[in-house]
C-alpha cells in the first residue's frame, strides 16, 4: 500500500519519516489512504491517481493513463509508435515530458563553435498544457484516457471535459479546477501553479520563441483540446492564426499592466521594420474580429497601442 513513500516524500522534497505511523498519518492528510472496517488501510481513488504505480490495477482509473502518440508526419495516417504512461501522474508527468522531449523535431546549429539541439517545440509549454490535460479532466466521463499526440509540425493534448472558462479569456481568469485535490497535490510537487498563471507562461514562451499561440478547443462540449505548433514561415500562417496570437499576446501584456503595439506585433511573427505594414494588418483584423481596442483613440497611429476588447 505505501511501496511508494520513498517517492513520495522525494516528490515533496521531505525526508521520510522514520516511523510509520507518521506515514500513514501523511498519506491520510492527503486523503490518499482511509482506514477500513478491519481497521486496515485502502487507497483513495486520488491517491491511486497520484502515487499508483500502475493505474491498471484500479478498475475505476484503468482510463486515465495517458497516451501519447506519435505520428510520421502532419497526419495520423502513420503512427510511430503508441506508448501508455500507467504511473500515478506525480511521477509519471516527468516521464511523459521528457519522453516527448525526445520525440520532438529538433535541429542542430553552432554556436560559437558549440553544436547546439534546438527543439521544435518549448519544454514549457509542453509541461504546462500536459498538466492541464491531467488537472482539469472530467473523472466521471468514461472512454476516453488523456491524450497527446505528437505530429510533425504540432502537438495536440486532450482530455474529456469542456474547457472551465471561455476560451478567450484563458490567460487572465481567475483559477478554476475540476479537480481540486489533484491540483492542489501537484501544485505542491512542483508541477503546476494554482495562481492560474499556466497560460501566462505558454503565451509567454511562444511569443517569445515566434510560434503561434496555442489554439484552444471546445468540442462537443465533451473534450477539451489544446494544439501547440512548431515554427513555420508567417506566410503560411491562416488570418485566424495571426489574429489569435495578436488577441493572446494582448491578453497577457494587459494583465501585466501593460498594452501592445507594431513593434511587438513585428517581434512576435519575426517581421522586419520594412514589414511593419503586415503587422498593421494583424492589428486591423484582430480589431476588426472585436478581439481588441485601442487604448486611446486620440494618440497618434504611429504611437497606438492596444488593449484586449474587454479590458
Amino acid at each position: 500500500m505505501i511501496s511508494n513513500e520513498v517517492r513520495y516524500y522525494d516528490k515533496l522534497e521531505m525526508p521520510i519519516p522514520r516511523n510509520r505511523d507518521k506515514i500513514l498519518e501523511d498519506l491520510q492528510h492527503e486523503k490518499f489512504i482511509v482506514k477500513n472496517d478491519a481497521g486496515n488501510w485502502n487507497i483513495t481513488n486520488i491517491g491511486a491517481l497520484m502515487i499508483a504505480k500502475d493505474l491498471k490495477k484500479f478498475e475505476n482509473l484503468h482510463r486515465r493513463s495517458v497516451r501519447v502518440i506519435w505520428y510520421k508526419e502532419k497526419s495520423r495516417l502513420n503512427a510511430i509508435r503508441e506508448k501508455e504512461f500507467t504511473g500515478g501522474y506525480a511521477f509519471s508527468h516527468e516521464d511523459i515530458v521528457q519522453y516527448i522531449m525526445t520525440i520532438i523535431p529538433q535541429e542542430e546549429i553552432i554556436v560559437e563553435a558549440t553544436r547546439k539541439s534546438i527543439v521544435s517545440f518549448p519544454e514549457i509549454a509542453i509541461r504546462e498544457l500536459l498538466a492541464n490535460a491531467m488537472i482539469h479532466q472530467d473523472l466521471q466521463q468514461r472512454g476516453t484516457n488523456p491524450m497527446v499526440e505528437v505530429f510533425q509540425n504540432r502537438i495536440e493534448f486532450s482530455n474529456a471535459g469542456a474547457p472551465l472558462v471561455a476560451i478567450d479569456r484563458i490567460v487572465d481568469s481567475v483559477p478554476v479546477s475540476r479537480n481540486e485535490n489533484i491540483a492542489g497535490f501537484m501544485h505542491k510537487c512542483g508541477i503546476c501553479e494554482e495562481r492560474g498563471s499556466g497560460y501566462d507562461k505558454i503565451i509567454e514562451v511562444t511569443g517569445k520563441n515566434e510560434l503561434l499561440a496555442p489554439r484552444i478547443e471546445n468540442q462537443n462540449n465533451q473534450f477539451t483540446k489544446a494544439v501547440l505548433f512548431a515554427k513555420i514561415p508567417f506566410n503560411m500562417t491562416t488570418k485566424e492564426d495571426r489574429i489569435r496570437t495578436c488577441y493572446m499576446q494582448a491578453c497577457l501584456a494587459y494583465v501585466n499592466y501593460e498594452a501592445i503595439n507594431n513593434t511587438d506585433i513585428r517581434n512576435l511573427f519575426g517581421l522586419s521594420i520594412k514589414e511593419s505594414y503586415k503587422a498593421s494588418r494583424i492589428i486591423k483584423d484582430t480589431i476588426e474580429a472585436r478581439l481588441l481596442r485601442p487604448l486611446d483613440d486620440t494618440t497618434a497611429p504611429r504611437y497606438m497601442k492596444y488593449i484586449p476588447y474587454w479590458a
